[in-house]
């Protein structure tokens, strides 16, 4: 591989919960789970900052656990899994890729924060060309739908990480 990251940060607030009391039916791989797999398969140095994103207070608590490792002599990027989770990595000391699943949100609040947290990204990854619209972000914008296969994901993936840190190229 001729792309080298020291070290990748994943936030999510949508990892896999394990240990629940509740018999829920079998879902589908996690996209943030897939994804993670598919870049240390690539060789890439995956940290994944799970916590439960439901509340503020969990965000707030999350933010604080989170701040303290945050910073470039740690990692080479960081990538949000949810535009909502973009809120732990600001203010932003390392460069930041956000993921944008949601599509529409009947609540103008939601919209107006994925609007204001997508811009402050370096890069933004969408499922479809629609929700990029959507955005009207000057920033570059990436479509990588979610049904792509494993070594496609990577690729696309890893174009985006170039893209932010050409160095790395």
């Amino acid at each position: 591989m001729e792309m080298t990251l020291r070290r990748l940060l994943l936030i999510t607030s949508e990892w896999p919960q394990r240990g629940s009391r509740i018999t829920q039916p079998p879902r589908a791989p996690s996209p943030v789970k897939r994804q993670a797999e598919a870049l240390k398969a690539a060789g890439v140095a995956v940290e994944i900052f799970a916590f439960r994103g439901s509340s503020l207070f969990n965000y707030l608590g999350a933010w604080t656990r989170l701040r303290p490792r945050l910073h470039p002599d740690r990692y080479d990027l960081v990538h949000a899994q949810e535009t909502v989770d973009v809120l732990l990595a600001l203010p932003k000391r390392v460069p930041l890729v956000v993921t944008v699943r949601t599509r529409h949100s009947r609540w103008l609040v939601h919209q107006m924060l994925a609007l204001f947290l997508a811009r402050r990204a370096d890069a933004v990854i969408v499922p479809s060309a629609e929700v990029g619209r959507q955005l009207r972000t000057r920033k570059p914008i990436f479509i990588i739908a979610p049904e792509i296969d494993e070594q496609t994901l990577t690729a696309r993936l890893l174009d985006v990480y170039r893209s932010v840190l050409p160095s790395l190229s």
